[in-house]
C-alpha cells in the first residue's frame, strides 16, 4: 500500500510541475511549443509508466503470501505465521502467550508432582498392610485362615490378602492393588474395605459389622491432599488445552491476516495530458489528467 499511496504522490508531482510549465507557455497558434510541450508530456508519461510498473512489481512481491504457509508455520509455533506477515505484534503476543501456557504447565505439574509425593509419604508412613492383615484374621473373615500377617514377603502377605478379599462370602469391592502403584494409594484411602489399615484407626470399634460406616477423620485428611495433588495436575491438563487452542487461534488469524493482507486495498492510477483549447483565454493549454481507482 505504501508504494502505491506513493504513486499517487508522484501522479500529484508531475501533475504540479506541468501546471507549472503550463503557466510559463503560451500555446496559441505556436505549434513549436506545441511540439515541445508534447515532447514533454511524453517524457513525463513515460518516466511515470517506468515507475509505475516497478511499483506495481514491487508491491506484488511484498504483498502476495501464501496463507496455507502462514497458516502451517503458526499450526507448529504461534505468532511464526504473523511473523511471516510482517506483523510483528501479533507475533510477540501469541509467543508470550504460549511461553506462559508452558510455564503455567510447568508449575502445576511440580506442583502435583511434589504434591503426590507428599501424600504418597504420608500414606506409606500411616497405612500398614500387617495390621490390616490382622484385623483381617482378627475378624475371622472368610478365607482369613491362610493369611500369615508376619510373613517376611509383603507380596506374599498381599497375595494371601486378596485370597480372603476376593471371596465371595465376605462381599469385599476391590482387592489390594501391587504395592505404590497409583491405584494402591487410591483404594486405601476411598473405600471403608481399607479403613482398619490406618494409624488412628480404634480397632476396639471396627469390626466386620461396623468398618463399612467407621469414620476416620484421618483418611479424610489423606484424601483432601490426595485430590490437592489432582487439582493441580487438572490445571496442568488446562493450561495443555489452551496451549492447543493458541495453536488453532494462530494459525486461523495468520492465515485470515494474509488473506487480508493479500486483498488489501490497492490504488490504480491513470495519467495522461491532454491539449485543451481555451474559448476563454484563446488558447490551447496543457491539462493534467489523474484517474485513481480503489479496489477493495
Amino acid at each position: 500500500m505504501r508504494h502505491s499511496i506513493l504513486t499517487a504522490y508522484i501522479v500529484l508531482i508531475t501533475a504540479g510541475l506541468i501546471l507549472l510549465a503550463n503557466s510559463n507557455f503560451c500555446l496559441a497558434q505556436n505549434t513549436n511549443k506545441d511540439a515541445e510541450l508534447e515532447l514533454i508530456y511524453k517524457s513525463v508519461k513515460f518516466e511515470y509508466d517506468t515507475i509505475s510498473n516497478v511499483m506495481k512489481k514491487t508491491d506484488n512481491y511484498e504483498s502476495e503470501k501464501s496463507p496455507y504457509l502462514g497458516g502451517a508455520m503458526s499450526l507448529v509455533i504461534p505468532g511464526a505465521g504473523q511473523f511471516y506477515a510482517k506483523d510483528y505484534w501479533k507475533t510477540a503476543i501469541f509467543l508470550l502467550v504460549e511461553a506462559g501456557l508452558w510455564t503455567t504447565y510447568g508449575i502445576y505439574q511440580k506442583k502435583g508432582n511434589d504434591q503426590t509425593t507428599s501424600y504418597q509419604n504420608y500414606a506409606n508412613s500411616n497405612w500398614n498392610v500387617r495390621q490390616f492383615a490382622d484385623w483381617l484374621k482378627r475378624e475371622n473373615f472368610s478365607s482369613s485362615g491362610s493369611i500369615e500377617p508376619n510373613t517376611p514377603n509383603l507380596e506374599i502377605l498381599r497375595a494371601q490378602i486378596n485370597v480372603c478379599l476376593t471371596d465371595p462370602a465376605n462381599n469385599f469391592t476391590h482387592t489390594l492393588p501391587e504395592y505404590g502403584a497409583q491405584q494402591y494409594y487410591e483404594v486405601i484411602g476411598k473405600y471403608q474395605t481399607f479403613i482398619a489399615g490406618w494409624s488412628t484407626a480404634d480397632l476396639n470399634y471396627v469390626t466386620r459389622n461396623t468398618y463399612g460406616t467407621y469414620r476416620l477423620s484421618q483418611v479424610d485428611y489423606y484424601m483432601n491432599e490426595r485430590q490437592l495433588a489432582n487439582d493441580y495436575y487438572k490445571n496442568g491438563d488446562k493450561a495443555l488445552y489452551v496451549v492447543i487452542l493458541n495453536h488453532l487461534l494462530s494459525a486461523a488469524e495468520a492465515a485470515w491476516s494474509i488473506t487480508r493482507h493479500n486483498k488489501e486495498i490497492s490504488f490504480k492510477t491513470n495519467f495522461e495530458v491532454k491539449n485543451l483549447y481555451s474559448v476563454k483565454h484563446n488558447r490551447y493549454s496543457l491539462t493534467p489528467f489523474v484517474n485513481l481507482s480503489v479496489n477493495f
